[in-house]
């Protein structure tokens, strides 16, 4: 099971860019596109149903089996 973390600036963007939390799991559990970035950080994508993509940026908290997630940020691209 994933458990994501947001920090306090990422809890605002969840409601002002209107993120539903399911697809966040969904792009982190199943991506359409991966790729490492600074330090660690992981860039997904995953195209959604409705036709929007949603990128999320993210890192793993604690050891490599840990399944605590720190979502960094998260948008739907235009």
């Amino acid at each position: 099971m994933i458990r994501l973390k947001f920090p306090p600036h990422m809890q605002d963007m969840i409601q002002f860019r209107e993120l539903n939390i399911d697809h966040v799991k969904l792009a982190i559990r199943e991506p359409d596109f991966t790729e490492t970035t600074f330090q660690g950080r992981m860039k997904v994508r995953k195209e959604l149903d409705d036709g929007r993509v949603l990128e999320v940026i993210y890192f793993r908290e604690g050891f490599k089996d840990s399944n605590d997630h720190v979502v960094i940020t998260a948008y739907y691209q235009d």
